[in-house]
């Protein structure tokens, strides 16, 4: 049984699809004193040592640890919770952060934020299956009905029908009234998290008149995916220097608290979706990191790992 007597320190959790559950001891904290894109500028963290790192000249004692690249920073301002980590210490005062977590308003209000030791980051999240550019699919035809089209060279066709649900653009050639060739001209913008081998793109006769001009053309042409049009990227488990922590729920900001669902991933790199966790509970895994999640689409295969926005979260150690 875990009881509250087992931790001895937290830490809000900023759901990240990228950045583990840092800290939980800070390592600076103050409020931004200039707006910059993807900035953090202190001016007055002087008198908390600045950003760089200070050795005693004489003794070669380390007097400040600063902050170091891959170190955490929490935007703390209730309305603008946000997460990014320092990619470069640019002087004793200002950080490069990786994303712009202090926005530029009007009128100018400055946020208050906290600096953790990172516990690692995962920049490779996007994983799964897309079109090979180039891929030559009409060997793949199963069935080609097509006759009376107007021949043309390579012209990009948008399928209407089919089981295939990506992006990619492809270019059809009609020759002697039917389609002779279609290839990946773009392949997808993202990853399915579904595999294409299998799924079917399918040309009608009204894309297929309009690509080529108003005809007398009839039939179809359906394509079948094969394993040598497809290119594949594995989910990537690599939690960099991950640290175990336990999440406990709070439950959503509503009045009174009301469930909520999280998407986490494990210090073993395993996803795990949480649903209806009820205010008050700790997961019963240990957790590296809280991710943002997605809702359900076409692409994820309509499954929904999408944390819950107003939850809110304390990772536990």
């Amino acid at each position: 049984m875990i009881t509250a007597s087992d931790f001895t320190s937290g830490i809000q959790v900023i759901p990240s699809d990228t950045i583990n559950i840092p800290g939980p001891q800070s390592k600076y904290d103050g409020v931004n004193t200039a707006l910059t894109a993807s900035k953090l500028t202190d001016a007055n963290i002087g008198l908390q040592g600045g950003f760089l790192p200070e050795r005693n000249a004489s003794t070669g004692v380390v007097t400040n640890q600063g902050v170091q690249v891959g170190d955490v920073v929490y935007n703390t301002t209730t309305a603008n919770l946000r997460i990014a980590y320092v990619t470069a210490v640019d002087s004793a005062t200002t950080l490069s952060l990786s994303t712009d977590i202090f926005p530029v308003t009007d009128p100018v209000v400055f946020n208050a934020y906290r600096i953790y030791r990172g516990e690692g980051v995962n920049l490779t999240t996007a994983w799964g299956w897309k079109l090979l550019a180039g891929a030559d699919l009409q060997s793949n035809a199963g069935d080609n009905d097509t006759l009376g089209y107007n021949n043309g060279g390579p012209t990009a066709v948008v399928p209407s029908l089919g089981t295939y649900f990506g992006d990619a653009t492809f270019n059809i050639t009609i020759a002697g009234g039917t389609v002779a060739t279609v290839a990946v001209n773009v392949t997808d913008t993202g990853f399915s998290e579904i595999d294409l081998v299998g799924r079917t793109i399918i040309f009608a006769p009204a894309e297929l008149n309009a690509a080529f001009g108003a005809g007398d053309g009839t039939g179809s042409v359906t394509l079948t995916i094969g394993a040598s049009d497809i290119t594949f990227i594995a989910e990537n488990s690599n939690v960099g220097n991950a640290k175990a922590f336990q999440v406990y729920c709070g439950g959503t900001t509503d009045a009174p608290a009301l469930a909520s669902d999280v998407y986490v991933t494990t210090v073993d790199g395993d996803f795990v979706f949480f649903e209806d966790v009820q205010p008050g509970q700790i997961l019963p895994i240990a957790v590296c990191r809280v991710n943002v999640g997605a809702a359900p689409a076409v692409g994820n295969g309509n499954v929904n790992t999408l944390t819950t926005a107003t939850a809110r979260f304390v990772a536990l150690t």
